[in-house]
């Protein structure tokens, strides 16, 4: 659901390894957009690992490291909950496979490659030669040595791709409703626009675009055709999470004898923009769908899709609906930085109670309700931190504690991560994590800890 925002057709294009949309360069160092189904995010390529970012350039993040598989050609299911891609692993098989969003993981849909999925959801790839959607030759594809860089028109219907002729190398852009065939100069890259009446690609002489019969070519500019789009044109005012180093280290003996390391969590917003989620509950259901609500410079909003969950909580003396998931807590070995330890935390009510967000000014406090605390048949939570405010939560306070029981006498790395499933949309995720590194020594059975250092990532 989109409020007060205007909408543009963009076509989304590749110019000196730049994703530009008309002259304004969104991702550098960059290929193989593509735009989300709502317009909202831009999938993309970059040294061969697949990245996701805001249709505006911001909120840049690696879906996932993978330094031996090759990918790209990222294309979006329908209601962008996942991106199908191609992959090259290192002994130089080709895949196609799909990564679930937020966090993953990646799983193999096929062996083949020019992965395209339709507005419908049908998903056509190459594989032998040979164009195969829904895992059935799509017949009229069988005269090509190589096909390539499959699209998808609008109404799923007809594909487009570039294709090489067996017999005498020559390149074209082909139109294929899968029973017959048009042709269009040699390109690369064929994208349709929004209401299938162009199809945009690259030529040697530069961009193009032409009717779906082949006619009519049309000079475009430079660059790669990549998306196009209907795109949200607002200019968003992002919220910036930014996790501080955990601090108020303490231990304590717990009733069941084991020791627990409890501690200070803070989290500030530091803006441009609020942070501002609705939990709704329809009737039945036990947990609230959350939607982000985000500001815009020309004073509208926009409603982001689901963006979690809220719980509600029993933690004496705290009833709450919770945000699950704001921050967690891990305590990862100093030498190889495996995972020993990870919280338990029942989640957070996000509220301005601490304007001390540092080095950024704060208003009046706008979100300062309860959480509909003891209210456990609630329907509707609004919770949200305002810029220059900071999350706060103690030691012990809802879940603020490892057990450090099991652990021997060394050093180790205190993690705190902020949306860590990325369900919230910020301005930059790389502030997300800070971290302590703490000395645990076991005495007669009793842990101390002291602080060696403190990091504003995962470790340094």
């Amino acid at each position: 659901m989109i409020l007060a925002e205007p909408h543009a057709v963009e076509l989304l294009r590749v110019d000196h390894n730049a994703l530009m949309v008309g002259s304004r360069q969104l991702v550098g160092d960059a290929n193989d957009g593509a735009f989300s189904p709502d317009g909202t995010l831009v999938a993309f390529v970059r040294d061969g690992d697949l990245w996701l970012g805001n249709s505006d350039g911001t909120g840049q993040r690696r879906l996932a490291s993978t330094p031996k598989v090759l990918e790209w050609g990222p294309s979006w299911l329908p209601d962008g909950s996942a991106i199908v891609y191609s992959a090259q692993t290192p002994a130089g098989a080709r895949q196609v496979r799909v990564f679930r969003l937020p966090t993953g993981p990646s799983q193999k849909l096929a062996d083949g490659t020019a992965a395209a999925v339709s507005p419908q959801g049908k998903i056509a790839y190459v594989a032998g030669g040979k164009v195969v959607v829904a895992g059935k030759p799509w017949d009229a594809a069988t005269a090509f040595s190589r096909i390539e860089d499959l699209a998808w028109s609008p109404d799923g219907s007809t594909l487009a791709y570039t294709a090489t002729d067996e017999a005498t190398g020559v390149s074209s852009t082909v139109v294929d409703d899968g029973v017959r065939q048009a042709f269009g100069p040699a390109g690369v890259g064929p994208t349709w626009s929004p209401d299938g009446s162009r199809i945009a690609f690259r030529t040697t002489k530069g961009l193009r675009s032409m009717a779906p019969d082949g006619t009519d070519v049309q000079p475009l500019g430079t660059g790669k055709a990549v998306d196009w789009k209907l795109v949200p044109t607002g200019n968003v005012v992002w919220p910036n999470l930014v996790q501080r180093p955990p601090s108020g280290l303490v231990t304590v003996r717990a009733g069941n004898g084991h020791w627990l390391l409890g501690f200070t969590s803070m989290v500030d917003n530091r803006g441009p923009g609020t942070l501002w989620i609705k939990g709704n509950r329809k009737p039945g259901a036990h947990v609230m769908q959350v939607r982000q609500i985000l500001y815009l410079r020309s004073g509208g909003t926009r409603v982001d899709p689901q963006s979690g969950e809220l719980h509600y909580v029993v933690a004496p003396p705290h009833y709450h609906w919770h945000m699950l998931g704001f921050v967690h807590a891990e305590l990862r070995d100093a030498g190889d930085f495996a995972l020993r330890v990870r919280d338990h935390k029942s989640g957070f009510c996000i509220a301005d109670h601490y304007g001390t967000a540092i080095g950024v000014p704060h208003g009046p406090p706008r979100f300062l309700g309860n959480c509909a605390q003891f209210n456990p048949r609630a329907t509707y939570v609004e919770e949200g931190a305002s810029v220059g405010y900071t999350d706060r939560y103690p030691a012990f306070f809802h879940g603020q504690q490892l057990d450090i029981s099991g652990l021997k006498s060394g050093r180790y790395w205190l993690v705190h991560i902020a949306n860590e499933d990325f369900h919230l949309r910020e301005l930059r995720y790389d502030d997300d994590a800070a971290s302590v590194l703490i000395q645990l020594t076991w005495n007669g059975g009793t842990p101390h800890v002291s602080t060696l250092r403190s990091c504003l990532k995962a470790r340094c």
